[in-house]
């Protein structure tokens, strides 16, 4: 048995017996988690690892340490391996310091698909093989459609909400609910739907969804292609939070995300002509000339 193999084992023996001993199903751990179940069948199964992001929270939920659950500490207990009353209180604050850093971090989420619990079951098992493959395939593939059409999606959130309704799903961003929908069935075709829905809602309400971390990702990748649009530009001339601001606006005002190069291209352009103007004014500026530039090549 290689040492990876045996490293799993240990690990997923451990997930399973602290989740059982507490009385909590791979579904309430997950949901906890913000994941899907079968990630979680995974660990216990020695098939797959934790995010080592998830190492802490994991622990929280279970009562033990992160070192046991690694295997580097004997004790199991949450305060294993504080020498004395001192040394613990200190790793105590350590710890709540840690956990309400990670609650604050997964307070907003830009995405998330979030479902009622009558809709569990089309997350779990047979019924998560769509036919598109299963969950996370099905999400990466919808990830390449979208980056197609000029689309940086941003991780999706996948959990159960307790205020929807039990047969209830809603596609939200930083809690503001894009899309929701009333299923009558959890079967395999309702994940299909759902997935369907969510990708649906990101390509229409791109324009809710981006801010400037994902302004970003897209200016980084777009660099490779445009060089000579990016660079010295953004974000020297062009802040994050300005260009984000600004094309917003002007993607509500119903520009596709796929010309977005062309946004940054005439936003320097209209600050040029107008430095220190406000986003909204920019923004403004920008569809004009689009309209106009739309209408030449129409005529031609």
């Amino acid at each position: 048995m290689t040492n990876k193999t045996n490293e799993l084992m240990q690990i997923g023996l451990r997930l399973g017996g602290c989740r059982q001993d507490r009385n909590m199903t791979q579904e309430e751990l997950a949901g906890r988690l913000g994941i899907t179940p079968q990630a979680v069948s995974k660990w216990e199964r020695c098939i797959s690892l934790p995010d080592i992001s998830m190492l802490s929270d994991l622990a929280r939920l279970l009562e033990v340490s992160t070192d046991w659950l690694l295997g580097l500490n004997a004790q199991r207990g949450a305060d294993a391996g504080w020498p004395d009353k001192a040394a613990g209180a200190s790793a105590q604050t350590g710890q709540v310091q840690a956990e309400m850093g990670s609650c604050l971090r997964g307070s907003l989420e830009p995405l998330e698909l979030a479902f009622g619990v009558g809709l569990v079951p089309a997350f779990m098992g047979e019924a998560s093989q769509a036919e598109g493959g299963s969950f996370v395939e099905q999400i990466r593939h919808m990830k390449v459609r979208l980056a197609g059409e000029g689309i940086w999606t941003p991780i999706v959130r996948v959990r159960d909400l307790s205020f929807l309704g039990e047969m209830e799903f809603a596609v939200l961003s930083f809690h503001n609910i894009l899309y929701s929908e009333v299923l009558d069935s959890a079967d395999a075709g309702a994940l299909d739907y759902m997935l369907g829905r969510l990708e649906e809602t990101i390509r229409n309400s791109y324009h809710e969804i981006l801010y400037p971390d994902l302004t970003k990702d897209l200016v980084d990748n777009l660099k490779v292609r445009y060089p000579a649009l990016i660079e010295g530009i953004v974000p020297e001339k062009i802040s994050y939070g300005l260009l984000t601001e600004t094309a917003k606006i002007v993607l509500a005002g119903g520009i596709r995300p796929c010309l977005f190069p062309k946004i940054i291209e005439l936003l320097e352009c209209a600050l040029r002509r107008s430095p220190g103007a406000a986003p909204e004014e920019l923004a403004e500026d920008i569809l004009i000339r689009m309209k106009q530039e739309k209408a030449m090549t129409s005529a031609e």
